[in-house]
């Protein structure tokens, strides 16, 4: 399992560059505090144009001392009165999800798309069971499954699909979205939940 604290931020028009900076300011001091950092960009579908932070640990007990560490740490608490005193940005969550299938790759596999699915808890086992049959369709996709543990949407299940690149984020589209044996596989998952948003985001 890997836990995932996702702060997202929506960017004031012409604000952007400030708020990617402060970001890059949060992520040093997430980082000097035990976490595995990126910012990634929204670039398509849900929160389009939007920004996030992403820090990972191996458990929850190490994100939360990596939190603890950050809320405690006086360049934050500096970065956070900064923002205060002028906005860049709207801040959205942070929320906090852990994997029920696969891993990030964000080493290797910087672009992901993320399709939202909303459903009832009973059916999470059966829509893990599916994440498994998409990943043995292809070696070139790192495959995880998301659950929300603190969030505004305790009903959603996240499928995310883990790109190389843009481009190769398009080749895989044609080579596995579009085959007959995904499109059977997003059949089985509408029955197990409703597919509510998707998103494409990579690492900047």
């Amino acid at each position: 399992m890997t836990v995932v604290t996702t702060n997202m931020v929506k960017p004031i028009t012409g604000k952007s560059q400030l708020a990617q900076d402060r970001m890059r300011r949060a992520a040093k001091i997430y980082e000097k505090h035990g976490g595995k950092v990126r910012i990634v960009r929204f670039l398509m579908g849900a929160y389009a144009g939007n920004m996030a932070l992403q820090s990972a640990a191996s458990d929850f007990t190490t994100s939360m001392s990596v939190a603890d560490g950050v809320i405690n740490d006086s360049s934050f608490a500096d970065l956070m009165q900064e923002r205060e005193s002028e906005p860049a940005a709207e801040m959205i969550g942070p929320f906090l999800f852990r994997t029920i299938y696969g891993d990030i790759a964000w080493d290797t596999h910087p672009v992901s798309q993320m399709r939202a699915y909303q459903m009832p808890r009973k059916n999470v086992p059966a829509a893990v069971e599916i994440l498994g049959e998409v990943d043995q369709l292809t070696d070139e996709v790192e495959v995880a499954g998301v659950a929300p543990v603190v969030s505004e949407d305790m009903t959603l299940i996240l499928a995310t699909y883990q790109f190389t690149s843009i481009a190769d984020y398009g080749v895989q589209l044609d080579k596995v979205g579009m085959s007959d044996a995904f499109q059977q596989i997003v059949n089985k998952a509408s029955e197990l939940g409703t597919l509510v948003s998707s998103s494409v985001y990579m690492t900047i």
